[in-house]
């Protein structure tokens, strides 16, 4: 069910990519953007079964339709799709499948996990300056993200040997639909070079910061329950719009 609905959503989105109508007015009636860079995470997680939560590389890249909604060219209404990847590493417990599950409060085990997703971004920009007659412009943006977690790598080591390598389902506690489908919401500051007197691109950046609605998990044998992960994220993107 969730690889339908991923594929669904690609589809639609390539599909309103592929048979939208020229912009009118030039390019800044409608566009495309194209960004990508990278992300940091803060993390929280379950102390009652784990400690000393800290982030791993992660990074994101995103192409988005930009639609006009006013005659000013102030105000544009954007949507996509993301594919955001992201990690955590912690100490927690591991149990064999031969051993007493005992919480002993001892995380002698390192856990490192890799986590990917796709995100459909809804968002309305708003620009403090007319985009089809000033060559620079400062905007901030609102977002709601739906998130589809993707299958997760998890590796656990013990003084720095390798025990276990694997892929688990990651997901939501709180689920929307499927229990791995939730959202964030986000607020952005950015700054772009605008596509006036018919030149073919722009150039942006910005910084984005994204807080979740629903902590995410894997359930296993080996890992203790209630490995409740929450998280934030910064990231800082470079593209262009055309």
């Amino acid at each position: 069910m969730i690889n339908r609905i991923v594929i669904f959503l690609i589809l639609f989105f390539f599909s309103s990519f592929i048979f939208a109508s020229p912009p009118k007015g030039g390019v800044n009636g409608q566009g495309f953007r194209f960004g990508f860079g990278p992300c940091v995470g803060f993390y929280k997680i379950n102390t009652n079964h784990a400690q000393s939560p800290s982030g791993r590389m992660s990074a994101c890249v995103n192409f988005k339709k930009e639609i006009r909604c006013d005659r000013e060219h102030k105000v544009f209404f954007l949507f996509g799709v993301e594919y955001f990847f992201h990690g955590i590493n912690f100490r927690s417990y591991y149990f064999d499948q031969d051993t007493l599950q005992l919480y002993d409060k001892k995380f002698v085990y390192d856990y490192s996990l890799f986590i990917q997703e796709i995100q459909v971004p809804l968002q309305m920009k708003f620009s403090f300056n007319r985009e089809n007659n000033t060559l620079f412009s400062p905007y901030v943006a609102l977002g709601y993200h739906l998130r589809i977690l993707l299958p997760t790598n998890v590796t656990v080591k013990q003084d720095g040997n390798q025990i276990l390598k694997t892929s688990e389902t990651m997901l939501f506690r709180n689920k929307v639909m499927s229990d791995r489908l939730n959202s964030f919401v986000s607020i952005t500051a950015g700054w772009q070079k605008n596509t006036i007197n018919n030149s073919r691109s722009g150039i942006f950046i910005e910084v984005s910061y994204k807080q979740g609605f629903s902590p995410y998990y894997f359930q296993s044998k080996y890992a203790a329950n209630s490995l409740w992960i929450n998280s934030s994220h910064l990231s800082l993107q470079v593209g262009l719009k055309f």
